[in-house]
């Protein structure tokens, strides 16, 4: 982002005008599944921890249409970029990919993290022909398929709290 304020450029407006949509499954689905289990209280586990509770928490509102929520997540500039005008409809483990990983810097101020998920990509109708007139007529207002990818997020933590910094999509 580069820092203009206006509707089109803030990241509440990234989800406002639909940027990001997700459709049923991100809760139950990647909640309990895409990240690993807890670790002992130590070492910086507790921020780790808080870091994957953040992520879930992102996912679970933008599966809920939460947008002004999920954007308060973000610390200031936010730098969502999930896959331009494809949204994303649901997310579900991937077991076939690497473990998920958040590392945290030295300070314990900053962290990475990457998450493994299959998310199901939802590309609009865009032709105006009979046969997406009648697609849209039964409810059909995309073209969906699952595909394998990646979240990739930096993370900043401010007055005791962590933010996203960005987060990016990456298909695998």
């Amino acid at each position: 982002m580069t820092g203009i304020k206006d509707k089109q450029s803030t990241r509440r407006a990234f989800f406002v005008n639909g940027g990001a949509v997700l459709g049923a499954g991100v809760a139950a689905t990647a909640g309990a599944a895409v990240l690993t289990p807890a670790e002992p209280k130590q070492g910086g586990a507790e921020d780790r921890e808080a870091i994957r509770q953040l992520h879930l928490a992102f996912m679970s509102l933008v599966e809920k249409q939460g947008y002004q929520s999920a954007a308060a997540l973000f610390a200031e500039p936010g730098q969502p970029k999930l896959s331009g005008v494809t949204l994303h409809g649901a997310y579900r483990l991937n077991t076939s990919q690497q473990r998920d990983e958040v590392k945290l810097a030295d300070d314990r101020l900053s962290a990475t993290a990457t998450f493994h998920v299959e998310v199901e990509l939802c590309t609009p109708l865009q032709d105006d022909c009979t046969a997406a007139q009648m697609a849209r007529l039964q409810g059909n207002v995309a073209d969906r398929r699952w595909e394998s990818g990646r979240f990739e997020g930096r993370y900043v933590k401010a007055q005791g709290q962590w933010k996203m910094a960005s987060l990016r999509y990456l298909p695998s």
